[in-house]
């Protein structure tokens, strides 16, 4: 064998693998570090939006990440005012209820009401927190916790065949006169926390991936900012879902959502159809 020639292989395979570490460690720095390039410091970021870093939440920085399946959904789920409720299952993952007589919530007080209206007909309605509302399409959007953390979802997932709400809402569909007409919900199981090695994104780090990518300007208004997970399809099925820890952050009326890990940020749009 020629061991000058093996040598040489090896040297430069243990190169080209310094290389590619190299390359890692840099993507990943620039991806928590975008707002550098341009010597504006965190702290400034802050200032000039009037965000005050005292008020901001918190997470803990070994979150670790959840991990769950989709609810095979069935109209034998619904037990309270069964009667009051006509439903159907979009391929067993989705439960989709038109309600026989529209159930009027108070405008004034829209999150206790619509609270109030889950917790006594939606199943599994104490599972699920008040998110949003959408003055547009009239809808209420509830998203799943697990031990207190919300768990977040993009409002539409494109599956084999249809397409599915994300795997932990429920929408409340509501008229002009504020009347719930319908809802559609699904419902995630399994539900695990796994540990992992990696340090998350601060509130005030998740801040500046939005500044750095312009999409928060000092003339706008942060409404919202909320710590929970993203539950992120794996496959159209919904068997795995992986679920990172995650900042909603709304800026204006637009929602996005930061990757707590990586500092990816994901525009959420909401004109749903019902």
């Amino acid at each position: 064998m020629d061991w000058s020639k093996a040598k040489t292989i090896l040297i430069f395979a243990f190169l080209a693998l310094n290389i590619y570490l190299l390359y890692q460690l840099l993507t990943e720095t620039w991806a928590t570090e975008i707002v550098s390039n341009d010597n504006t410091s965190i702290a400034q970021i802050l200032d000039q939006r009037d965000v005050d870093p005292s008020k901001l939440p918190r997470m803990s920085r070994d979150i670790g990440y959840l991990t769950g399946s989709s609810e095979q959904m069935t109209a034998a789920m619904i037990t309270k005012n069964r009667d009051a409720q006509l439903a159907t299952t979009l391929e067993n993952m989705q439960l989709e209820v038109e309600l026989k007589q529209p159930v009027p919530l108070d405008a004034k007080e829209l999150r206790n009401t619509a609270t109030t209206f889950v917790g006594e007909y939606v199943p599994f309605g104490a599972e699920y927190s008040y998110w949003r509302y959408d003055q547009q399409s009239k809808q209420i959007a509830f998203v799943q916790t697990y031990e207190g953390h919300r768990i977040f979802s993009t409002p539409e997932v494109e599956g084999d065949s249809e397409t599915y709400i994300g795997p932990s809402l429920l929408l409340l569909q509501l008229n002009d006169a504020f009347e719930v007409t319908d809802y559609k919900q699904r419902h995630l199981t399994n539900l695990s926390s796994k540990t992992q090695d990696d340090l998350v994104l601060t509130a005030s780090e998740a801040i500046s991936q939005l500044a750095g990518r312009k999409y928060f300007q000092p003339n706008q208004e942060m409404r919202a900012i909320n710590a929970g997970f993203y539950s992120l399809p794996l496959d159209s099925s919904g068997s795995l879902i992986i679920m990172p820890p995650l900042w909603a952050i709304t800026i204006d009326n637009q929602v996005y959502f930061v990757n707590a890990i990586d500092g990816t940020v994901e525009r959420v749009e909401f004109d749903i159809e019902t």
